[in-house]
């Protein structure tokens, strides 16, 4: 095999389609190289032989110097890879040699791969390795769009260039595949777990007999500041993040979830209404499910809500919503269903901590497994827990107070109101679960994707949430920075950026680059001619072959003539309510039910307006042609309505729900001024 072939076999084992939106570390041992060789009937001393005759094309001396070369203009020669890829390969392999070197030893492993003297001192050049491994970012993150994975050039250590390869070591491919059970067994969840340290302790409980002892002696560690950990920690969380619930315990595939507490709260009664919700990041199935405690003792239906939420559990026999104060919260509660593929557990704890459920869609408050920071929250503590954390809340928090509540809480429990915790030194050793985060983390959270990988359609991008335990942690956008204005930690794009842009977000701490990640926003997207999916007839029949009889294949219909789209339908009308259709120039309305839409216009806004409020909705069909432009109107009865519903109703007409529609509503208020 020459050059470009091992390297391309090897970025296309860890890049590829499936890969997409996931983060992809590239963790290479000579088992991955020989297996590669194999399937071409060579072995590995043909990679060690490649690597140093290097790509075509390539003319300078040293291994070093080569890779560099390698990386000119490669993007302009056609290639499907960085051609520079197995030159990372081979770094990495040798930080995870295994044999009589020294701790922190890494270019007498690099040379021993080789065949030279296992010698000190830096290969010429490798202090300038780290271009190309954050070309492998670019390219992966900005140009791939993560459409193959995400990769991040991470480096730990105060050796930055050797850092590098070594930062991929940290799991080996047998551990990374262990992770679904061992989170499952140690009740991890990924769509709210704990602080690192806690996570920490848990993974080296629960998976002593998966892990390597070098692993589970990071995770041991219990100093925070330590780079190794927290690169480790760093990884793992990354693997939770992406988890769907799914594992494999004694060869049977089963669907994990949390059982998560929810609150309201009416202080004037001194009540607390706690119920049960499932949360998971599998699909729900199509019908309920029914669930049954451990002992069989009772049975609870649970119901699809939205995304990864159920409706609140019901008591099969009382056909009631279950009160969550009936539970043992210290020891916790696992439900499966009758089949035993799902479970959801409620982990044991003294301390549960609640959040506002807005931000989820969900009234009332939401348990949370992690200390909020800068932003208030609320406790239930079982008594035993009342003096440290009563001592912690007075010195380490602001406007901690008790809540009187006498209904609704289990036996021996308490609930407290916290404005903002401060630190969390004095009780995160004893209650890990009110630690804050350590690690910095940038993630992108809901928005409707093209496909897999980062590319988001423009009318529904996504938001970006940023998890970072100081203030002085920015976020920005192309270098705009954004303001985080909902709640602490999720911001919205910019409402300005035009369709068909990369954007570039990253988390800086002053000028210093914490987190980046990439994503493209899309507005015009052609469907594919050929239909590869498999297509169904209006029965939910499949079909074989192309008869050219009506098809559907998820989105996409074949065989049917659809009537023009009648914008009267577009808003229900309820009583008295009407319905204003505006269009970009003065004059242009029509208002339902008494008139129809001409069709020498296209609506912008369908504004429902009844007797006291009103409601403006976009139906545009592209918003960058959607601006307001002014224009001669002779009827001028419809300019004056088209004024009237824009200007002098605009306090009575609430604004489009979505940030990015609020600019262009208030472009229209303005130019309806002028008319």
């Amino acid at each position: 095999m020459d050059y470009l072939t091992w390297n391309n076999s090897i970025a296309a084992h860890f890049f590829k389609p499936e890969m997409a939106g996931s983060t992809v570390h590239l963790y290479v041992t000579e088992k991955l190289i020989t297996d590669i060789g194999q399937a071409r009937g060579v072995d590995f001393s043909d990679f060690i032989a490649a690597i140093k005759t290097g790509p075509p094309g390539v003319t300078r001396q040293g291994l070093c110097v080569k890779a560099l070369q390698s990386r000119d203009n490669w993007q302009q020669r056609e290639l499907d890879y960085p051609p520079y890829i197995a030159y990372l390969a081979l770094f990495v392999l040798a930080a995870g040699i295994e044999g009589t070197f020294a701790a922190h030893s890494y270019y007498p492993r690099l040379r021993t791969l080789l065949g030279e003297e296992p010698t000190t001192g830096q290969y010429p050049s490798f202090n300038r390795m780290s271009e190309l491994w954050e070309d492998l970012e670019k390219w992966s993150n900005q140009d791939k769009s993560g459409e193959l994975g995400i990769f991040n050039s991470t480096s730990i250590g105060k050796r930055n260039h050797i850092g590098l390869p070594i930062a991929q070591t940290l799991l080996t491919e047998k551990e990374r595949r262990a992770l679904p059970a061992i989170f499952a067994a140690a009740d991890l969840d990924p769509i709210s777990y704990p602080a690192e340290g806690a996570i920490a302790l848990l993974l080296a409980k629960h998976g002593c007999k998966q892990l390597r002892k070098r692993t589970l002696d990071l995770l041991k560690e219990t100093r925070d500041s330590d780079e190794l950990r927290q690169a480790l920690l760093e990884w793992i969380i990354d693997e939770l993040h992406d988890w769907d619930g799914t594992a494999e315990l004694s060869d049977k595939k089963q669907v994990y979830g949390l059982l998560r507490l929810c609150c309201k709260l009416d202080s004037i009664a001194k009540r607390a209404t706690l119920s049960l919700r499932c949360s998971t990041k599998h699909e729900f199935p199509e019908d309920d499910l029914l669930l049954f405690l451990e002992d069989n003792s009772s049975s609870f239906s649970c119901s699809e809500y939205s995304g990864v939420w159920s409706l609140p559990l019901i008591s099969k026999s009382e056909g009631k919503t279950v009160a969550a104060s009936e539970f043992d919260w210290l020891q916790g509660v696992k439900m499966r269903s009758a089949d035993g593929k799902w479970c959801f557990k409620l982990p044991a704890s003294p301390i549960r901590v609640f959040v506002k459920g807005d931000t989820e869609g969900l009234p009332g408050f939401v348990e949370v497994r992690q200390l909020p920071t800068q932003q208030p929250f609320y406790l239930a503590a079982h008594q035993e827990c009342l003096e440290l954390l009563t001592k912690w809340g007075e010195l380490s928090c602001q406007g901690f107070e008790k809540l009187q509540i006498t209904d609704g809480l289990p036996s021996g429990w308490h609930f407290f109101k916290v404005a903002a915790a401060c630190s969390d030194e004095l009780i995160k050793d004893k209650y890990p679960i009110l630690a804050f985060s350590t690690n910095v983390r940038l993630e992108l959270d809901g928005g409707i994707r093209r496909e897999r990988g980062n590319k988001f359609f423009n009318f529904a991008p996504p938001k970006l949430i940023l998890q970072a335990g100081s203030e002085s942690i920015k976020l920005y956008c192309n270098n705009q920075l954004l303001d985080s204005t909902k709640s602490t930690g999720v911001c919205e794009l910019p409402a300005d950026i035009p369709a068909e842009t990369k954007l570039l977000i990253e988390a800086r701490n002053g000028e210093e680059i914490i987190r980046r990640c990439s994503l493209f926003l899309i507005e015009n997207y052609s469907l594919p001619s050929e239909i590869s999916a498999p297509q169904f007839d209006r029965f939910g029949n499949l079909l074989t072959g192309d008869n050219g009889s009506a098809s559907v294949a998820g989105a996409l219909v074949r065989g049917v003539d659809f009537p023009d789209f009648n914008f009267n339908t577009f808003l229900p009308i309820q009583g008295k309510q009407r319905i204003f259709y505006v269009g970009k120039e003065p004059g242009q309305i029509a208002i339902c039910p008494a008139e129809s839409l001409p069709t020498d216009w296209e609506p912008v806004w369908a504004i429902s307006k009844g007797r006291h409020r009103g409601q403006a909705m976009f139906c545009g069909t592209n918003l960058a042609e959607s601006q307001p432009s002014m224009s001669k109107c002779k009827n001028r009865k419809k300019m004056r309505a088209w004024k009237e519903i824009l200007w002098h109703d605009r306090k009575i007409i609430s604004p489009p729900d979505r940030s990015n529609l609020k600019p262009l509503w208030k472009q229209f208020q303005k130019e309806a001024e002028r008319v």
